[in-house]
């Protein structure tokens, strides 16, 4: 048997038992079964809406309720309900133009009514209609607190806030925890700028209604404004619940947790909230606040600099974003953020100082000494004075040693900067204000051996060894097994030549600090020195094995294995370390020195692109780059990354040499000369700038004057470029038997270089066939893959009617390249000497067909065709080619004379 269908007064009664069993949800579903049967049925839909507004699900209960009301059902029923879901929903519009005389509504009702039509006209700003309604209100017969509730309104309006607030402790007195009066109180304390209170009224309605969710929402939001992020959590957790992709809830959430110092959840619920509202610029704060605490700069600086057009010039978040793209290398943008604080203070100046030191590594002279005034201005504590002497001395400026000189005078025991002053007097040659300063550090530190160490640098800087021995002896009472006195001693002797008792001391000093960095780096020199490295390497070894975490070690022993030429094994320990931006400047270096010496250069180019990706600003990461571009011949890459350099960096001269050089190479004469005239002097005189002018005066067509520089670029380094353009530069001034005895020459002295060894062995071919051959063999011991090197040995071999040979290297050419049409042709000559027509005519017949063929192998086809009696076809291939080379219609008449045609 069929099941029947419920009907639509089946659903209604099933949803009254749920709702009766306390399953609102359940009966919800009924009562839209019901509505799908019979959805003009008003009775359905009021209860559906009166449901929903009891769920507080206002929206959908304002829904279906103005719905009930258009199909018939009581307005004097409705109206109340509906002017209740209008005034949560904010609906002040529709809530104004309700009536409330509808016939059937009771007093109490037309009072309800009537108050939210009230606040409607209150919140549109409509006085006139507000304060009629509230005389209509005075005159119904009912003690509703709505009417009590009107006279508040009117108050309001009179601008007696004093009045307001009293008559509304007067009906919270007779009417305790009424729901609208609670609201209007907390909302008349926010007006007041009673923070605390409104908060206590809404703890109040929450207590007493607490599934109302929207007023939860505003105590959560006011608590999390006040900073108490532990009492609004809990609120927020349980909205979560009922929508978790709320923006707002999301929001305060991240606020909350990034109060709690837990920044990942910070990121992951403002990130969330930011998803479904990416506009809010508090939450764009929250995020990069949030990221920047987890070191996710890239994250932080994102989220920051979508807001920080928008803010007060000192506001906070424009130092955070500083901060941020100083930690990026984003150095140039650093400034450009910092240029936006108007009145920089006293807490700006780290900041300043910071920027400054960036750009100084940068090679920015010129930024690092604006960031270094800049922070001039607002420094005044001794650790900021230190920071801006450090970066004052690293511009050369004598008035970074005044600033030291200030901090120590207001922190006389900062050991900072006592000792950045006694380094920056060392190097300035300041030998008596160093010995001054060493003077004072005994009396005012008289346990501290570093007096002593400073006054033995300075003698020793002197050449007075005995006096720096004097003052060693007395740190060395003071201080019998510091580390630091005893090297100190072992390298005064070193100093003063006495190498064998030196090497005993360290040897010793070793056996009681096997792990000491600055001992194990001097006892590899002096071993290397002396033919012994590899002892030395077994020693830092030995300390590394049992301390492979302590960094120093790691990078001592890599850069040992780089100096011997091991560099795989360099390789081999750097790569252990997992990439992260912590990794000290030395450990890129090593790496990419090590994958370059390798000549592992698609590894070499993901190190360095990992390196700028990283620090996008570190001037060793893009020269790195920009020289694996110039060596893959990528000159048009290096030249967009090179003039983007030049014009952040105006003032760096390896920028400007580099862009000069990508200039040159990419064919741009007239503006690599432009770019020359104007780089600064000593540039030019040096070796690589007078490189640079050889090139440039060959490219311009003065061979004869370029050839000086350009002999001296290749004796000073003899690689394959510079050997080139010595080339190109001796056979435009007619020496070619000078460049044909340097190339012989070079290929001598470097065995190796294939390239050069395949220019000699072409060179070769129109001289001495023998020679040529040879060579190619020899670059095919080099890489017997070097399918040009085969092809052309297989075609002198065939010259020289040495056939079976020939085939051998032609068939190892195709191998190579199966269709390649100057090797398919190769090995078709080399069959048709053989006698062998019908295999050649199918290479030859491959390699016609290829766009790439040149009409000289196209011909060779078309010959063969008519040496075979195939002249149709051969007439036929004829036609369908248009033959460019001049050469090519002279030989055509000469094969139809041949075979006729």
């Amino acid at each position: 048997m069929a099941c029947s269908q419920s009907s639509p007064e089946q659903h209604l009664a099933t949803a009254q038992q749920y709702i009766e069993q306390g399953k609102p949800e359940a009966a919800i579903i009924e009562l839209k079964n019901a509505l799908q049967q019979s959805p003009d049925n008003a009775s359905i839909r009021f209860e559906l809406g009166r449901l929903y507004l009891e769920e507080r699900r206002y929206q959908e209960a304002e829904k279906e309720l103005v719905r009930a009301m258009e199909y018939g059902y009581p307005t004097a029923e409705v109206v109340p309900l509906l002017s209740r879901s209008y005034q949560k929903t904010g609906a002040d519009v529709a809530l104004s133009k309700l009536e409330n005389k509808y016939a059937g509504l009771s007093e109490d009702e037309a009072a309800e009514v009537s108050f939210y039509r009230l606040e409607s006209h209150f919140n549109l700003q409509q006085v006139e209609k507000a304060r009629a309604l509230i005389e209509e209100i005075r005159n119904y017969q009912t003690d509703s607190p709505f009417k009590s509730l009107a006279l508040v309104y009117g108050y309001l309006l009179d601008k007696n806030m004093e009045a307001a607030q009293l008559q509304l402790e007067e009906i919270l007195a007779q009417h305790e925890n009424q729901p609208d009066a609670l609201e209007l109180k907390a909302r008349l304390h926010l007006m007041n700028g009673e923070k605390e209170q409104a908060i206590a009224s809404y703890e109040q309605f929450h207590q007493a209604y607490p599934e109302d969710h929207q007023a939860t929402f505003l105590l959560a939001r006011l608590l999390t404004d006040a900073g108490r992020t532990e009492e609004a959590e809990p609120l927020v957790d349980n909205l979560l619940k009922i929508n978790d992709t709320n923006p707002l809830l999301n929001q305060l959430k991240g606020l909350s947790r990034a109060r709690d110092g837990d920044y990942k959840g910070a990121l992951t619920y403002t990130e969330k909230a930011l998803m479904n509202d990416g506009t809010d610029p508090a939450m764009r704060l929250t995020a990069g606040y949030a990221a920047y605490q987890l070191g996710k700069f890239e994250d932080a600086r994102t989220h920051l600099s979508l807001v920080v057009g928008n803010l007060a010039p000192n506001h906070p978040a424009l130092r955070l974003l500083a901060a941020t793209e100083l930690r990026l290398g984003m150095n140039e943008e650093a400034v450009d953020t910092l240029k936006r604080l108007e009145a920089p203070s006293p807490e700006d100046a780290s900041l300043f100082s910071a920027a400054g030191m960036q750009m100084l590594q940068e090679g920015n002279l010129k930024g690092a000494k604006a960031m270094a005034d800049r922070s001039e201005q607002v420094t005044s504590s001794p650790a900021d004075l230190t920071r801006l002497g450090i970066l004052q001395l690293s511009l050369n400026e004598i008035d970074g040693i005044l600033k030291l000189e200030e901090a120590l005078e207001k922190a006389p025991d900062e050991q900072v900067t006592r000792t950045t002053l006694a380094s920056a007097y060392l190097a300035t040659g300041q030998f008596d204000k160093a010995l001054n300063l060493a003077q004072e550090w005994k009396e005012q530190q008289p346990d501290d051996v570093q007096g002593y160490l400073l006054a033995a640098g300075v003698y020793e800087r002197q050449q007075k060894f005995d006096l720096a021995r004097e003052q060693l002896e007395q740190a060395a009472k003071l201080a019998p097994e510091d580390a630091k006195v005893e090297l100190a001693q072992i390298d005064l002797e070193l100093l003063e030549g006495n190498l064998d008792k030196g090497r005993k001391e360290l040897e010793a000093f070793l056996s009681d600090y096997p792990s000491n960095v600055a001992a194990l780096a001097r006892y590899f020199e002096l071993q290397r020195q002396n033919g012994n490295a590899e002892k030395a390497i077994a020693r830092i070894q030995t300390a590394f094995d049992k301390d492979a975490e302590q960094m120093p070690l790691r990078l001592l022993l890599a850069n040992a294995y780089l100096v011997q030429n091991q560099t795989s094994k360099t390789v081999e320990l750097l790569n252990k370390l997992p990439v992260s931006d912590q990794l000290p400047q030395k450990y890129w270096e090593l790496l990419g020195q090590a994958y370059l010496r390798e000549n592992r250069v698609e590894d070499a180019e993901k190190h360095y692109d990992t390196w700028v990706k990283r620090q996008p600003e570190n001037a060793q990461a893009l020269m790195g780059k920009m020289f694996l571009m110039d060596a893959r011949n990528n000159f048009k890459e290096g030249l967009k990354l090179s003039e983007s350099l030049v014009q952040r960096h105006p003032d760096d001269v390896r920028y400007l040499s580099i862009y000069t050089h990508f200039l040159l190479m990419s064919g741009n004469t007239e503006k690599a000369r432009q770019q020359f005239d104007v780089l600064p002097a000593a540039l030019k005189d040096s070796p690589a700038g007078q490189n640079l002018l050889g090139r440039l005066l060959a490219s311009e067509g003065d061979c004869q004057a370029a050839m000086p520089l350009i002999e001296t670029a290749y004796q000073r380094k003899p690689n394959n470029r510079n050997l080139n353009l010595a080339l190109f530069c001796y056979g435009k001034t007619d020496q070619e038997e000078k460049g044909q005895a340097l190339l012989v020459k070079h290929v001598e002295a470097n065995p190796d270089d294939l390239a050069a060894r395949m220019v000699l062995a072409q060179r070769e071919i129109g001289q001495d066939a023998n020679q040529a051959i040879a060579q190619y063999k020899q670059a095919l011991e080099l890489n017997e893959s070097n399918y040009l090197a085969l092809n052309n040995l297989a075609y002198l071999l065939m010259e020289q009617n040495q056939l079976a040979e020939a085939r051998k290297y032609a068939e190892r050419a195709k191998a190579l390249r199966p269709e390649d049409p100057a090797v398919l042709d190769t090995l078709a000559q080399v069959l048709i000497a053989q006698k062998n027509f019908k295999e050649a005519e199918t290479y030859l017949g491959r390699a016609a067909n290829n766009q790439q063929a040149t009409d000289e192998i196209y011909l060779n086809y078309v010959e063969l065709l008519m040496k075979t009696g195939q002249k149709e076809l051969a007439e036929r291939k004829l036609k369908q080619r248009e033959f460019k080379h001049p050469d090519s219609q002279p030989r055509i008449d000469k094969l139809k004379n041949q075979y006729g045609g």
